[in-house]
């Protein structure tokens, strides 16, 4: 099969850059002709290109349309339908693309000559509804082979493919929903991006379900005939699989041979034809399912070009993170979900909504179990249960349902191009979800509330604005068809009250009486004002991806927002007097959370020395700060000014904005742990700018603390710091040893754990190829899965700083998301055993029994194409290393019954520490006594940072 791969197509991108200059050049001397079109698809004859071509032809015969095909094959089909063709390839493709005043593609510029685009107007149509992250919003697709990794790469590749994205005139979507995805992944404005239905989908809409039905499997027929079998058989059930590719790797899904038996076994059982449809990038083979069995059939692409059209002749699609799903549910056709490598999807590539979302529940991750969910799903109420999923995806995702999206497009075309727009002879706007849609005629947000009214097709059960990491649930009203709601935009966040809610969009969300799922379906006819600011926040109500979003900001006045505010803010910070001030200025994880060694420290000065004051740098008023303690939001004209004036800065990563040193001041560089992954210089093919970088930062610090001598010695050499490094134990861990039983349970109250659960705490760090928090675990299944093991389980899940603003909260029954707790070792202190990979947590845990185990899926991967590590962490592990899931919860098995055979959670521990320990703790943690913020303290202060007092 052709092999395709991000990183080698934009490595061809970029060698190609001197051809896409001379083409541009070109460009700007052949005169382009709106009259002229031409048209292409990635896959050959088919998807949304074919349907408006053959549209625009019917309805004005007197354009030039030309199809530029890829292929012999494609190019003698397309004449055979007396369409107007040319190779792509070649001078005559290049003439034809250079002259179009429109071009139209459904993959991308390679459809056409990818050499004759610029200055065109480019029409595209996505193959597809997108669940899997695209182009900007996925590191995945910002790789290149060899020097990936060096400093800038990703910026390059993203700048690339917005400059790209910036060509693309006219992007039609099936809806708004699915809009905000595009918009997001291409860079584009709204204005691009309309709603008007998918052209490709058109066929799964016109005449009656019969006729549909009827035509689809003889296209299907003629395709297997073609291919050397023999056609459909009258009777028995059609099932399609259709997996999408992986980037390149081996599909993690081919059976073996005793799942192949299995497979054709349980096609004779029931009569059924397996149709096998593999993605055409995709590594592996299936053949040898169809040589098992007359019952399993390939459909490739050489078969069948477009598989949309065939969708009506199937009795159910198998597939895993394909967009063939939302397809297949506009054709009434349910799916069966087989996700095997769940995990390392998301890990890598990542998707637009929670996959059990899209998938109505928990995937099946073998081929056995995909079988018996074939078998549920294609009759009784297995059957009926799928299809109202399927139901679901399309009205989530579809907006219009009549079949006449191909003309609203060419509409839209004609609009563009200032040409007459023909009238409709009816309604081709049509709703699908009119009858479970809210009407949202009246909406307003004040300083501290926000309240909506309008109607609702059904009695509301609940409903709720939705962020990615936060929730604001509505108290709402109803009587008849019309409903009020509303609520306070000030709550409770793990057990501290009266905060705004965190600077994000939240979209509405309903849950309809008798409904299983919410929608995030409205219309908004309300007229919406303008946003306003308090002390707290900022905050607007908008139309948004077809629905109400309430958009909420930091609290920076008008003239302190933006790019060019910020600039002058800076300037008048470098130019003005320093005025001394008896101050700390304290920032955590570059303000998004106050935590860490920070945090200790903080407790200890208001402790000793009261007259101090103590500010701390927050992105937003969302985050709580100690009491007596002031926010200072960052980029404000006060974060500024004490910047320049505090005495003492104690930060726990890089200095940002251009932070100038004055006499009066000094940084404690306090840093956020003790690192088994490489730091700094230590890296491998570090730039040179990147090698100036660290110096210049290493430069800013006055003293840098160490957790022990070897984190000391790293950071001399990593950040080449020559100043004083305090090996004092890291004052973040001193609650680990101090915290009394009360407080912890206290604690565990606070996060959601009740008495007597086992909190299982997995925090991975984070991956330098992806924004993403990994997910080897199947985060969502796994409380599932210990609920076989003694004891009551529940799974606190971890996100890593810097994921904190991508993604969103795992949600599952028996789990808790505390990616936005504020402080991790709160965490560590509330678990009852920690799993993590490659963490410095692992140094702060193993100071106290807390079971630890290391979960490294990936270790290869990490150890020698992300970062490398400092020492040989098998070799040196203090806690037991699982490389599976199936080993991490056999030894949470192995805890678990340790546990329930003594006294509660303190038997998980072994009776001694092991000898790889106790080398540990003499290694990494010889200070961490629980006084490790009070010697820090005592420091600052015998040194003279603060005066006295």
């Amino acid at each position: 099969m052709a092999r395709f791969t991000f990183s080698a197509g934009n490595a061809r991108a970029l060698a190609r850059a001197p051809l896409y200059a001379l083409g541009a050049l070109v460009a700007l001397l052949v005169p382009r002709s709106p009259r002229r079109w031409v048209l292409a698809s990635g896959i050959g004859l088919g998807e949304g290109a074919l349907a408006l071509h053959d549209h625009a032809r019917a309805v004005d015969p007197a354009r030039h349309l030309t199809w530029l095909a890829s292929s012999r094959t494609e190019l003698a089909a397309a004449r055979a339908r007396g369409m107007r063709a040319l190779p792509k390839r070649g001078p005559r493709g290049l003439w034809a693309t250079l002259r179009a005043g429109v071009v139209v593609v459904t993959h991308g510029f390679g459809d056409v000559n990818r050499f004759g685009v610029s200055g065109a107007r480019v029409v595209q149509l996505w193959h597809g509804i997108p669940l899997k992250r695209l182009h900007l919003d996925t590191g995945a697709a910002l790789r290149l082979p060899l020097i990936g990794r060096l400093p800038g790469v990703t910026r390059l590749m993203a700048a690339l493919y917005r400059r790209a994205g910036a060509q693309i005139a006219l992007f039609p979507v099936a809806s708004d929903r699915v809009g905000a995805r595009i918009r997001s992944a291409f860079g584009l404005p709204a204005s691009r991006v309309i709603a008007v239905g998918d052209p490709r989908d058109d066929v799964l809409l016109r005449g009656t379900a019969e006729s549909r039905r009827e035509t689809a499997r003889a296209l299907v027929s003629e395709a297997l005939c073609a291919s050397g079998g023999d056609a459909l058989p009258d009777a028995g059930p059609v099932v399609l699989y259709a997996p999408t590719w992986r980037d390149g790797a081996v599909d993690a899904a081919i059976p073996s041979p005793a799942e192949w038996q299995a497979i054709a076994a349980w096609a004779d059982r029931t009569g059924a034809t397996l149709l096998i449809r593999s993605h055409p990038l995709g590594q592996g083979s299936y053949a040898e399912g169809a040589a098992r069995s007359p019952r399993i059939r390939l459909l490739g692409r050489d078969a069948l070009t477009d598989v949309t059209p065939a969708l009506p002749a199937v009795d159910l699609v198998v597939t895993d993170y394909s967009s063939i799903a939302f397809d297949a549910a506009i054709a009434d056709v349910p799916s069966v979900f087989f996700a095997p490598d769940l995990p390392q999807y998301l890990a890598t590539r990542g998707l637009y909504q929670p996959y059990r979302e899209f998938s109505g529940g928990e995937p099946a991750t073998t081929w056995a179990e995909t079988l018996d969910r074939i078998d549920a799903a294609l009759d009784g109420p297995g059957r009926e249960a799928a299809l109202a999923h399927a139901r679901w995806l399309r009205d989530e995702l579809v907006d219009h349902l009549d079949g006449r999206a191909t003309e609203r497009v060419h509409a839209a075309i004609l609009g563009v191009l200032g040409e007459p727009v023909p009238a409709a002879d009816n309604d081709s706007g049509a709703i699908t979800r009119a009858a479970r849609r809210l009407i949202v005629d009246y909406a307003e947000v004040d300083h501290t509330t926000v309240a909506f009214r309008g109607t609702a097709p059904a009695r509301i059960a609940r409903i709720s604005l939705v962020g990615p990491r936060q929730t604001i649930a509505l108290q709402h009203d109803q009587v008849g068809n019309s409903f009020s709601a509303g609520a306070s935009l000030f709550g409770e966040r793990w057990g501290i009250a009266d905060l705004p809610p965190r600077s994000d969009d939240y979209r509405l969300e309903v849950l309809f009486e008798g409904d299983e799922r919410p929608s995030t379906r409205a219309t908004v006819v309300a007229s919406l004002d303008p946003a306003f600011r308090t002390d707290w926040l900022r905050a607007e109500l908008r139309a948004d991806a077809g629905t109400l979003v309430l958009r909420v900001e930091p609290p920076l006045a008008d003239d302190e927002r933006g790019a060019s505010a910020q600039k002058r803010l800076e300037k008048a910070y470098r130019r003005r007097p320093a005025t001394p001030e008896n101050a700390v200025f304290f920032e955590s994880f570059y303000s998004q959370t106050v935590a860490c060694n920070p945090l200790a420290i903080d407790r200890e000065l208001a402790r000793v020395r009261p007259d101090v004051t103590r500010y701390w740098s927050v992105v937003d008023r969302s985050i709580a700060v100690p009491e007596g303690a002031i926010a200072l939001v960052e980029g404000s004209a006060e974060w500024w000014r004490v910047r320049a004036d505090a005495r003492l800065l104690v930060v726990n990563d890089w200095l940002r904005k251009r932070w100038m040193p004055r006499p009066h001041q000094t940084v404690l560089q306090t840093w956020h742990g003790t690192m088994l992954k490489r730091l700094a210089l230590d890296r491998e093919g570090v730039s040179l700018r990147t090698r100036i970088a660290v110096r210049l930062e290493s430069r800013r610090w006055s003293v840098m603390l160490a957790q022990n001598d070897y984190a000391a010695a790293i950071f001399r050499r990593a950040y080449a710091f020559h100043g004083p490094v305090w090996i004092e134990g890291y004052p973040r861990d001193d609650v680990l040893t101090t915290l009394s039983a009360a407080d912890r349970e206290s604690l565990r109250s606070r996060l959601g754990v009740r008495p007597g659960q086992r909190a299982v705490l997995y925090a991975p760090t984070w991956r330098d190829d992806t924004a993403h928090m990994v997910d080897y675990l199947d985060l969502p299944g796994l409380p599932a899965a210990l609920a076989d093991l003694p004891g009551e389980h529940v799974v606190l899940v971890r996100g890593h700083s810097r994921t904190l603003r991508h993604g969103r909260d795992v949600d599952a029954a028996g789990l808790i998301d505390v990616t936005t707790y504020p402080d991790m070792t709160d965490l560590l202190a509330a678990a009852d055993v920690v799993i993590t990979d490659y963490s410095s947590l692992m140094f702060d845990i193993t100071a106290v029994d807390t079971p630890l185990v290391l979960f490294t899926p990936d270790l290869e991967h990490y150890r020698r194409e992300l970062r490398g590590f400092y020492f040989d962490l098998l070799a040196e592990a203090p806690a037991p290393v699982a490389r599976t899931r199936a080993e991490v919860l056999a030894e949470l098995a192995r805890l678990a019954t340790a546990a329930t055979a003594g006294d509660g959670a303190a038997a998980a521990a072994p009776a001694g520490p092991t000898p790889a320990l106790l080398r540990w703790r003499e290694r990494f943690t010889p200070h961490d006594d629980g006084r490790a913020a009070e010697r820090v303290v005592a420091r600052i202060l015998a040194e003279g940072m603060l005066p006295p007092a």
